[in-house]
């Protein structure tokens, strides 16, 4: 048997029931607040001047929860910025190219705010269009935690020791910003972490791309997050160092016999013909670290396919010198990467070698100038330069072309004989390997109706004197 309810009842259920399904705003304290169940996620809002301030607030809150704020429902006023770097890490790192480097970045962050670090590792099966379509990945991003145990290789104790004591201020910076609540980070703190930055004589590149990682997080959680909470981005504006990237160094011929013998006493035997390739080829380190397998290796044209090069699909041409790299580098399976070496293990090899030689303020993206450069003073055709680093304007491949005072000096007193000769008048650095490639000499390029324009553009590229 039933109990029937009196009316007054029933309608009190039923106000009570539409309250709870549809929050309104109520006076609280000596504002307006407002609470609401949604989709799991408990939303409260306080301290708003009218009702009318707390319902578009909880619009905010609930729009938030549909588009997948992470971590979802909490926004950027319960989100610091170490959380927010961790899920845009594993959201967006699979996709870049870069994403080693900039999860090295991030756990900086992720280390000063006790959470798991980020672990990327190289996907050998790349989708046929990776990356900007998003129809692929370059990396699996996971996370592995966090240990305060660092392996520091003997003999470098000391030197990590001074590292720390010399960027003190700059981790400190970090670890605040890390706990912070996104919403509350103000540029007044960005800008004061790029200025411990600066005086702790970080690079300028180094402080412009940490500016970078602070801004782009900041721009992925407006955008794509719809944290609209976010009024402005505090990593915008800042007082920055001027970045000078209009480099000119290139390696001379009697640096390149001293840096070869240097190179050649590294433990790892990859590292010496890997130079060599990147000197040859005009290739950004990256293209044949990341891109390029046995496989690609055209021996019959003299190319490498590298099918996924910064600037897209390209074949770089290559030289005698450069075939015989390849060789010193043990062809292998089709599948198997062309060098068999990291990039900081690369890098940590050069800096070594570079001291042996006595060699300074040399890097190894100079090797792109040095090719580029060499190129353009045997051929006097900058078309065939453009071929070699595949550029897409001329404009970028000035930058490349450092043609100094004294190269237009010796093009115009080297008469036919000493045609031979390199770009500063010597004969140029012995090869690599003693055993010449097998391959025949390249075929000599068609020269260009324009040939003397080209010429006149080159001469106009001597900017050091």
């Amino acid at each position: 048997m039933s109990i029937k309810q009196s009316p007054s009842v029933l309608k009190t259920a039923a106000r009570t029931q539409r309250a709870r399904a549809v929050a309104t705003p109520y006076v609280h304290g000596k504002g307006w607040a407002m609470r609401r169940r949604y989709k799991g996620h408990d939303l409260f809002v306080s301290g708003q001047k009218t009702a009318a301030a707390a319902q578009r607030k909880m619009n905010e809150l609930v729009h938030q929860v549909d588009h997948h704020a992470k971590p979802a429902g909490a926004g950027a006023s319960k989100t610091t910025l170490a959380q927010a770097m961790q899920d845009y890490a594993l959201e967006r790192l699979p996709h870049l190219k870069g994403a080693p480097q900039e999860a090295r970045r991030i756990n900086v962050y992720l280390r000063a705010a006790g959470l798991r670090l980020l672990e990327v590792t190289e996907l050998k099966q790349v989708a046929d269009a990776p990356g900007k379509a998003g129809l692929g990945a370059y990396y699996r991003v996971e996370l592995v935690a966090h240990t305060n145990e660092r392996v520091i290789p003997n003999g470098l104790h000391q030197h990590r020791k001074a590292q720390l004591s010399a960027n003190a201020g700059t981790d400190r910076r970090r670890a605040a910003l890390a706990s912070t609540y996104m919403v509350d980070i103000s540029r007044a703190q960005v800008q004061k972490l790029v200025t411990r930055m600066t005086i702790e004589k970080h690079s300028a590149s180094t402080i412009s791309l940490e500016r970078s990682l602070l801004r782009v997080v900041f721009n992925h959680a407006f955008a794509i997050w719809g944290w609209s909470e976010l009024q402005d981005n505090p990593a915008t504006q800042l007082k920055m160092p001027q970045v000078d990237n209009n480099r000119s160094r290139v390696l001379s011929h009697d640096e390149q016999k001293l840096l070869d013998a240097a190179l050649h006493e590294c433990r790892n035997g990859m590292v010496a013909p890997t130079m060599a390739l990147l000197r040859e080829t005009a290739m950004r380190a990256s293209e044949p670290l990341a891109n390029a397998t046995w496989g690609d290796v055209d021996w019959e044209r003299r190319v490498i396919k590298l099918r996924d090069a910064k600037g897209g699909k390209r074949d770089v041409p290559l030289s005698p010198a450069a075939i015989e790299a390849l060789q010193a580098l043990q062809p292998g399976a089709d599948h198997e990467p062309v060098v068999r070496i990291s990039y900081e293990s690369m890098r940590a090899a050069w800096r070594r070698a570079c001291e042996r030689a006595g060699i300074k303020d040399l890097k190894i993206h100079d090797l792109r100038h040095t090719a580029a450069t060499r190129m353009a003073l045997k051929t006097g055709n900058v078309f065939l330069v453009k071929a070699l680093t595949g550029h897409k304007t001329m404009e970028m491949l000035a930058r490349y072309v450092n043609v100094t005072a004294d190269d237009v000096v010796n093009v115009m007193h080297t008469d036919d004989a000493d045609a031979g000769k390199g770009a500063e008048g010597s004969a140029p650095a012995k090869t690599l390997v003693d055993t010449p490639a097998p391959a025949p000499a390249l075929a000599p390029a068609p020269e260009p109706a324009a040939a003397s324009a080209e010429a006149s553009w080159l001469g106009m590229r001597a900017t050091r004197s």
